[in-house]
């Protein structure tokens, strides 16, 4: 299955129509649309279409499991916490739930490794390179070769 943003919008509606899911304060518009979904996009809740290739079947469980969390009263934040890392399978126990009438029984989101250090280093006004290998250090001569192929 491959959609455009607004197919995508255009079903997840349709399936949140045909279960009753609606969105349980009134800060929340009951159809989702293109808009909507690229909001989830920038606050990192829906993952990254493929470069050229749309939307597929993951982008749309991601959505939904959204909308059926937010039928729970839960804000984007918490929402976000709960489905960070989840399979479709998890995703779709989730839909699933909610079609039998039932909350969705998440587990804990996985801790955040709080002790974690990432080394960046500026490649120029375009370009920055990040390291979340614990001890990695790139030497000035690394860096200026990394520049070069970068500007070449």
């Amino acid at each position: 299955m491959t959609l455009t943003v607004e197919q995508l919008a255009e079903r997840v509606t349709g399936w949140c129509a045909s279960h009753r899911v609606v969105p349980a304060n009134g800060q929340v518009a009951t159809a989702t649309n293109a808009r909507t979904l690229r909001y989830y996009r920038t606050l990192g809740l829906l993952d990254a279409s493929a470069e050229g290739s749309g939307y597929a079947e993951r982008h749309f469980l991601q959505a939904c499991a959204i909308r059926v969390l937010q039928a729970e009263g839960l804000p984007l934040t918490r929402i976000q916490s709960l489905l960070f890392g989840r399979s479709d399978a998890e995703l779709r126990a989730i839909l699933d739930a909610a079609v039998a009438g039932a909350t969705p029984d998440l587990p804990a989101p996985a801790p955040v490794n709080q002790a974690e250090t990432w080394q960046t280093y500026p490649l120029g006004p375009d370009f920055l390179l990040i390291s979340r290998r614990p001890g990695l250090r790139l030497t000035p001569a690394q860096v200026e070769a990394i520049q070069r192929i970068l500007h070449s």
